[in-house]
């Protein structure tokens, strides 16, 4: 069978199983994480303290496009971010073409990161990157405190 067809072949494949209400699945993006804990930044945690281990656009909004929750006692970590685990079906792993991944433990259990949280960051990478690692290294400074509600200032 020649290339050409083989991709008619293929085509009409996926015609037929859309008539019939078959689910043709598309390959969505993965990104396996590991996340370790520098040993360094450790004695300022508590086992029970939050992990969130999330992926973001390096470009446009700071929204999670896939993000997970564990402990600190579940360290060190290997997860897999991918578009279930998206805040918005409109914004998932798969619609960007360069992440940030951070791993941040969060002393208040919010994902916003406060004064105190530990965090470890990557660099921008391939929105097909396979697997990242991340080492939680670094504590928290000089971040916004959240607005006080009119009224309470």
């Amino acid at each position: 069978m020649t290339t050409s067809r083989m991709s008619r072949a293929t085509l009409y494949i996926g015609m037929i199983a859309a008539i019939a209400g078959f689910n043709v699945a598309v390959a969505a993006t993965t990104l396996k994480v590991t996340v370790t804990l520098n040993p360094a930044v450790a004695k300022k945690t508590a086992p029970d303290d939050v992990v969130f281990i999330f992926a973001r656009a390096a470009n446009g909004p700071r929204m999670p496009l896939a993000i997970v929750r564990k402990q600190v006692k579940d360290l060190p970590i290997t997860v897999v971010l991918d578009d279930s685990q998206s805040m918005s079906p409109q914004m998932n792993l798969s619609s960007a073409s360069k992440v940030i991944v951070v791993a941040r433990v969060s002393k208040s259990g919010m994902a916003s990161a406060q004064d105190g949280d530990l965090e470890g960051m990557s660099a921008p990478v391939a929105g097909d990157t396979k697997a990242i690692s991340i080492s939680i290294d670094k504590v928290l400074t000089g971040q916004m405190a959240p607005a006080a509600p009119q009224g309470y200032r």
